[in-house]
């Protein structure tokens, strides 16, 4: 029977999308140092995923980019110089490293971070580091972090920017509520995605497969004063992000004081 690592494999190849050359916005400023480029993936089937790369621009002038773009405009590199220096580029979880190796051509002077477990399942990144359970120094305490996993060969990093309350998410949660075409609603409700803030099938499947490892990754993120959610796939959250992320897992939050079991017990009741 195939290993769970290999059906993420196959199942990698077999959806591998292709950059919508169409849509190509320029980087823009949500706050200040969180800056956004998004883009638009088309996968086999047709269906369009929109793609969100978030860029924080330290106070030390150093840019972290999490969750590296395609790079598929001419000069595309030139619009994110223009924000700062990039020193860091992030493969967030075990999905978003597809355009990194690509993407450190135009950077070789940064450093590469991954998250854990990716190595190991990928030989053919470039070097890199992978994050542990406390955020590198040189992010000076204003980008923090936590670790989901990994869980049979499965992780994800959640990032939070300190000084505007800024939580950024990769495939932990969507937040798809516009679409263009009806196709495209169609197709990503059929899949799974919510209709609104929160995880999607594969998440639950995947990533949150493991209750008390999400438990503890999810309650330690409920800690942090949020303000605001970047999510890789769909809309910024802006109004009540907090109530939002505590209801969208409120089954793997445990609140301080709460017996271990809780957040299960919540769920079943």
């Amino acid at each position: 029977m195939p290993s769970r690592r290999s059906l993420v494999d196959r199942l990698m190849k077999l959806a591998a999308p292709r950059a919508v050359a169409a849509f190509v916005p320029r980087p823009h400023q949500l706050a200040r140092g969180v800056w956004v480029l998004d883009r638009q993936l088309r996968l086999p089937g047709g269906a369009r995923l929109p793609l969100r790369t978030t860029i924080i621009h330290l106070s030390n002038g150093a840019l972290v980019v999490v969750s590296p773009p395609p790079l598929i405009e001419p000069g595309g590199a030139a619009a994110i110089d223009s924000i700062g220096v990039v020193r860091q580029v992030v493969a967030p979880n075990t999905f978003h490293y597809v355009y990194a190796a690509e993407f450190m051509v135009h950077y070789p002077d940064a450093s590469l971070l991954v998250s854990p477990g990716l190595l190991e399942r990928v030989t053919e990144l470039p070097p890199a580091e992978e994050l542990g359970p406390s955020p590198p120094e040189v992010w000076c305490g204003e980008l923090d972090l936590a670790v989901l996993g990994p869980v049979r060969g499965v992780s994800e990093v959640v990032f939070f920017h300190h000084p505007t309350g800024t939580l950024i998410l990769t495939d932990l949660a969507f937040n798809m509520t516009r679409f263009a075409r009806r196709f495209d609603r169609i197709a990503w409700r059929l899949a799974g995605v919510p209709d609104g803030f929160g995880p999607s099938r594969t998440s639950r499947l995947l990533l949150l497969r493991d209750h008390a490892e999400a438990s503890r990754c999810l309650s330690r993120v409920s800690e942090w004063p949020i303000r605001r959610i970047l999510v890789a796939h769909g809309e910024v959250v802006e109004h009540n992000a907090k109530a939002q992320f505590l209801k969208a897992f409120a089954r793997y939050v445990i609140t301080p004081g709460a017996r271990p079991n809780t957040a299960l017990e919540q769920t079943r009741a």
